[in-house]
């Protein structure tokens, strides 16, 4: 795509050049619902951390496709679940709905990106630099002062 550098756009190429992160850009956009319910597992098994570590490598450091199962299965193991009800789950649907639900209060709320981020009354979607994320706080701390 036009404007892109090494497969991302110019400011999330450069930002992730200052903080040393070496992203690799999938020649695919994967379906993340799996990752989204196997998350909701890693939660209850108190590993959502490391599993969101994990998917987060696997797919911006690793270009993997995080909508295969035996990725997902590969990036649970190696964050602590047990990937044999890792499998299980998501063959039941068992956090299924769960993620349906979310998704739609989302965008109940206007979200329509990831990652997203409320402060105060903003919205902030996508990546932004920290620019941004100061003068929201900025804002909303003078609004309540008021």
């Amino acid at each position: 795509r036009a404007g892109e550098v090494n497969g991302f756009l110019p400011y999330l190429s450069g930002r992730a050049d200052e903080l040393g992160l070496k992203l690799k850009r999938s020649p695919i956009v994967p379906c993340s619902r799996p990752a989204l319910e196997v998350a909701e597992y890693a939660k209850e098994q108190g590993k959502f951390d490391q599993f969101h570590l994990a998917v987060f490598k696997a797919y911006w450091e690793e270009a993997k496709n995080i909508g295969l199962s035996s990725v997902i299965r590969k990036t649970a193991q190696e964050s602590g679940l047990d990937a044999d009800e890792v499998e299980i789950c998501l063959d039941e649907g068992r956090y299924t709905q769960a993620v349906i639900m979310q998704s739609e209060e989302a965008k109940r709320s206007g979200i329509s990106g990831i990652p997203a981020y409320v402060i105060g009354d903003f919205l902030i979607e996508g990546v932004q630099p920290y620019e941004v994320f100061q003068r929201a706080m900025e804002l909303v701390q003078r609004r309540n002062k008021e």
